[in-house]
């Protein structure tokens, strides 16, 4: 996973990643650091095994790694995530050489990962000569099912609404 890699290596990316840890440090809810963006990335590759989907790994944990890293505007600046991700995703993977096209579809699953549910949330779409599930449907589901509700403490002060959390101990 060249592209993985070149990533990891960019220090303000680091540098977003731990600024980004800081300011959730004390937080009760659910926080956004690595283990949560390696979570999400686990958990859509898993499933692209589990049902044979055809995105390409690399492209998973790019979107994982990218798609909460605007909180850090969004918490000082009050500039939505979803934006400010996809902005700087769409920056450092041009930075790095990540194809264009590719970089289209990561940067568009980040911009519909907090929204309203994807018209294909959970839809088959056709791919060529097969069907599958959506890139931003995989990639939000994947999003949601990180999040362990059903054992969280602060569950009940949560101002996620009850049908975005993940309260059943299902994955499907």
């Amino acid at each position: 996973m060249k592209y993985v890699a070149l990533l990891l290596e960019q220090e303000s990316y680091l540098e977003q990643l731990m600024r980004l840890e800081q300011l959730e440090e004390n937080r009760r809810f659910c926080r956004h650091g690595l283990n949560h963006l390696m979570d999400v990335a686990r958990l859509a590759w898993i499933r692209c095994l589990e049902e044979q989907l055809s995105y390409e790994k690399e492209e998973v944990y790019l979107f994982a790694l990218l798609h909460d890293i605007g909180r850090v505007k969004e918490i000082e600046e009050g500039i939505s995530h979803a934006e400010a991700s996809a902005q700087y995703a769409g920056e450092i993977l041009m930075h790095i050489g990540y194809s264009p096209e590719k970089t289209k579809c990561i940067v568009d699953a980040i911009l519909e990962h907090r929204g309203e549910e994807s018209k294909n949330q959970g839809e088959q779409v056709l791919m060529g000569e097969s069907e599958q599930m959506d890139f931003a449907a995989l990639m939000k589901w994947a999003d949601k099912k990180s999040r362990p509700c059903f054992y969280c403490k602060a569950s009940r002060k949560c101002n996620w609404n009850e049908d975005r959390k993940n309260t059943a101990v299902c994955w499907q």
